[in-house]
Formats: C-alpha cells, sequence, structure tokens
C-alpha cells in the first residue's frame, strides 16, 4: 500500500504535476501489476482508442464526456513520458522544451518578421522551415520517407497525397477528383465481372478507388478515418434501433426478413432525421 493523499489541484500546472506524481506511483514497485506491465506500444495503442472516444463525444456535444476523455488522453501521454524517464531513454523535460522551441521556430509569422496570410501559405513556410532549417528532407531514392511506416492504410494515403501536393502533382479542381472516382468504381466493376475474374486484379482496383476517396476527402480537408469512424457509429447506432424494434416484434434478424428488416431500417432513418 501506498500512503498517498489526493487534494484537488486549482492551477493547470499543478494538476499536471499531480497527475505525473500518481503514474509515477502506479508505475512503481509498489504500484499496480497493469500498470508496470504496459508497454509504450500498448499505451500508444491505448492512446488512439482514447482519441476516438474524445472524438466521439465531441461529435455528440457530450462537454461532460470530452472532459473525460480528454483526462484520459491526458492520462496516456503520462505513462508514455514515465516510462522514457524509466528507461531513460532521454530527458523528458528536454523533449517538452524542444516541442516548444520547434513551435516558436516553425511560427516565423508569429514570433518574428515573416509573412503568412492564410493557412496554405502557413503550410508552405512549416514545410521549407522543415527541410531548410531542420534538415527532414526525405531520402534520395524514397520521396516519402519522411511518412512514419506503421501509420493506418486510410491515413498513409492521406499523408501519401499531401506530400505529392506540395509539389504541385494535384488535380487542379475538385471534379478531377469525382471523374477519378467514378473511373476508379468503373474499373472495380469490370475486374469484378470479368469472364476470367482474377481476385488480385479486383483487390488492387478496389484499393485504386480506396484511394481515389481519401484523395477526395484530402480535397475536403476531411480526415478520412474520422469520417469512416462516424460512419461506422452511425451503423452501429441505427442496427441497434433496428434489432430492437424487431425484438419488440417478434421479427427474426435473419436474410429471410430482410425485405422487412429494409424497410424498418427506414424507419429508424427517418426517426433519427426527426429528432434532430
Amino acid at each position: 500500500m501506498i500512503d498517498y493523499t489526493y487534494t484537488q489541484a486549482t492551477e493547470f500546472g499543478e494538476a499536471m504535476i499531480q497527475l505525473f506524481d500518481i503514474v509515477t506511483l502506479l508505475r512503481s514497485p509498489e504500484g499496480c501489476p497493469w500498470d508496470r506491465k504496459q508497454t509504450n506500444k500498448s499505451v500508444a495503442t491505448n492512446l488512439l482508442d482514447e482519441t476516438y472516444e474524445y472524438i466521439d463525444a465531441l461529435q455528440e456535444n457530450d462537454k461532460h464526456g470530452a472532459s473525460e476523455e480528454i483526462g484520459d488522453v491526458l492520462l496516456n501521454i503520462m505513462l508514455l513520458l514515465e516510462m522514457h524517464k524509466e528507461h531513460e531513454d532521454f530527458d523528458i523535460v528536454g523533449s517538452i522544451n524542444a516541442v516548444c522551441e520547434k513551435l516558436i521556430r516553425r511560427h516565423p509569422h508569429v514570433f518574428s518578421t515573416e509573412k503568412a496570410d492564410d493557412s496554405d501559405q502557413v503550410a508552405d513556410l512549416w514545410n521549407k522551415i522543415k527541410i531548410e532549417v531542420e534538415g527532414k528532407k526525405a531520402a534520395p531514392d524514397d520521396f516519402f520517407s519522411r511518412i512514419p511506416k506503421t501509420l493506418p492504410p486510410l491515413e498513409m494515403a492521406n499523408e501519401i497525397q499531401k506530400k505529392i501536393k506540395r509539389v504541385g502533382f494535384d488535380w487542379p479542381e475538385k471534379q478531377g477528383v469525382i471523374d477519378k472516382i467514378k473511373e476508379e468504381l468503373d474499373e472495380v466493376i469490370e475486374a469484378d465481372s470479368a469472364i476470367e475474374r482474377i481476385e488480385e486484379d479486383v483487390e488492387l482496383e478496389l484499393g485504386d478507388l480506396l484511394f481515389s476517396v481519401v484523395n477526395y476527402a484530402r480535397y475536403l480537408h476531411i480526415s478520412p478515418s474520422v469520417a469512416l469512424h462516424r460512419s461506422n457509429q452511425k451503423m452501429r447506432r441505427r442496427f441497434n434501433a433496428l434489432q430492437d424494434i424487431c425484438l419488440k416484434r417478434g421479427i427474426l434478424l435473419e436474410k429471410e426478413n430482410f425485405e422487412i428488416m429494409d424497410s424498418i431500417w427506414d424507419e429508424v432513418k427517418e426517426l433519427e432525421s426527426n429528432t434532430k
């Protein structure tokens, strides 16, 4: 047992220090077996999960939920900092100092005399500093070497497209992106309906279609991962409502009742639309 007395903090700095102190105690030999067992990778995965839960709360305009979830995000960040401190990987204060210095260095339009009147000019300035001042250049044989290899496929596609946009390889108008999606969809259908259908060809064409849709999301300044996450949540919500109605009406969830379920699905959509 650890002798610890919790007192509610009244200032931001005090609260952050207290959270880090509690995390340190949990990771100590006298602390929690579960917390001691965690690794950088497991905590980083939890951080992603908590971030999506925070996004859910934002989408639902749940301020109490957002407050709780952003606390969980901070908890996982503190856990990661404590782990690096334990392993003496680097100075965590130095890491925070470095990001402060980087923010000032990459915002000369705020902290110095450079000019940037819109977000595109800011992005150009940011990337120029990364390359010319910080020396963060792509490998000579891999234009995309600065993109993390562990990114999920949707985010990887998004980052690839953003990088090639910076050198001008991009559709000049939105319609070009839309036409490309239609073209790729036609190619998927063609590959799928071929007399000698080849599974790998269908898979590749489907990948091209998804890549084009991600490109459209980038063009609209929308995160494809967040957009898909919202659609997943919507499907879960609506199908759970459909299931509830079917249970109340004694309708089995099976393919023989598809037409009935499809009709109920329309009911659920209309009810959801009327309650917005």
